[in-house]
């Protein structure tokens, strides 16, 4: 019959102490209470381990049930996020595939809740989500787009600037370069993408924004930077002010630089050795979701054009006006002078007729502006001339 319902805890108890006691023996204890000997010895064991609260009834479900995850796979999930701690779920179980494709590894939700049960997943932020990509062409190969991109300055723990510059090919994602500058300068921006250039070849086109050393304020935009870049044959694609999503990858990337700059090095060297293991794991290490979760490094070839020795001359047809820019940045056209850019100085444009009958002026492939007539001086191509826009018809 086994102990009676009613005060179950209370005949287990009596059961016990009479067992303690030693008038009877367990066996004839056992079959006065109606239970085993293994069930007798079982809440006596219970008892001498943790007194009258060990004879309560316990939970019967099973510690596992048939659908949970196996203790060696929720293992090997904890170990790799506690090597990756920036990693999710997602980067971590890619992986964990990557590594051992012939095991039964659960649904990235599934890890998801392992984390989360251990106490390894943050609050999560919200998503940002830009609104377009911009009017730029579509990156279909790498070494199509280069992005470039400062990624805000912070202090080092010797008081010194640093401002982080990072290059990365738009479409495998690969991290090129990280230079910790200690200014947006081009003395420090144009060896790093010499290297670049040296090691890896000349993208077609190199997309930033429109600050320092990327672009001018002046009417051209042409900063000396972007002068070395149109020598070389590269194109350059400037995001619209106000509009980062146009250079989204980048932006993604500052987010996971973050920790970075929260927890600086001590000199400029320390942390430009920070910098380059972060590359190398972010190239090698970390999937990325834009690429299927691959990595970037398994992705990114180099490109077919090679840095030359020598920049190329500017190849202008016979009909073209060329003028050299003077020391004043100005050119002779005329009778007069047109004030072009600074950062063009030595160097030879081309001066051409369009079919609309304006003069257009060129930097090799680059295109500058158009030289007004009426002014004499050099306005952006596709902005009306002064005192044009907006007039209204005269009456006839």
């Amino acid at each position: 019959m086994g102990f009676r319902e009613t005060g179950l805890v209370d005949e287990r108890l009596r059961f016990v102490l009479e067992c303690l006691s030693g008038d009877d023996g367990m066996s004839a204890l056992c079959e006065r209470y109606g239970v085993s000997r293994k069930t007798g010895y079982k809440w006596l064991k219970r008892f001498q381990a943790e007194g009258a609260k060990g004879l309560a009834d316990r939970s019967h479900a099973p510690l596992q049930h048939g659908r949970s995850t196996p203790d060696d796979l929720v293992a090997a999930i904890l170990a790799e996020k506690g090597a990756w701690p920036g990693f999710g779920p997602k980067k971590i179980m890619a992986r964990l595939r990557r590594r051992a494709p012939d095991m039964a590894w659960p649904a990235v939700s599934t890890a998801g809740e392992i984390l989360k049960r251990h106490g390894l997943v943050g609050r999560r932020r919200a998503r940002w989500r830009g609104a377009g990509t911009g009017p730029f062409a579509p990156i279909l190969e790498p070494n199509a787009v280069w992005s470039a991109d400062y990624k805000g300055w912070f202090r080092l723990k010797d008081a010194s600037r640093c401002e982080p510059l990072a290059v990365m090919d738009g479409h495998c994602r690969t991290l090129l370069g990280l230079k910790a500058c200690a200014s947006t300068g081009e003395a420090e921006a144009w060896p790093l993408f010499l290297a670049l250039f040296e090691e890896n070849g000349l993208p077609e086109r190199i997309r930033s924004d429109n600050g320092p050393p990327f672009a001018s304020a002046g009417i051209s935009g042409l900063s000396p930077l972007a002068v070395r870049f149109i020598k070389l044959g590269i194109k350059l694609e400037r995001i619209t002010p106000g509009k980062p999503q146009q250079n989204g990858a980048q932006e993604r990337l500052n987010l996971t630089l973050a920790p970075l700059a929260s927890a600086p090095a001590r000199t400029r060297a320390e942390q430009q050795a920070c910098f380059d293991r972060f590359r190398a794991d972010y190239n090698h290490e970390r999937p990325h979701e834009a690429i299927g979760m691959d990595m970037p490094a398994e992705r990114y070839v180099k490109s077919p054009r090679p840095m030359p020795k020598v920049p190329p001359e500017p190849d202008y047809p016979p009909e073209a006006a060329v003028r050299r820019v003077r020391s004043t940045g100005e050119i002779k056209w005329k009778g007069g002078t047109v004030y072009v850019s600074e950062s063009l100085i030595g160097e030879p444009v081309a001066i051409e007729e369009t079919e609309a009958g304006e003069w257009a002026l060129r930097f090799h492939h680059h295109p500058i502006g158009v030289i007004d007539d009426r002014t004499g001086k050099l306005r952006r191509t596709g902005r009306p001339p002064r005192g044009t826009a907006g007039a209204k018809p005269t009456r006839l």
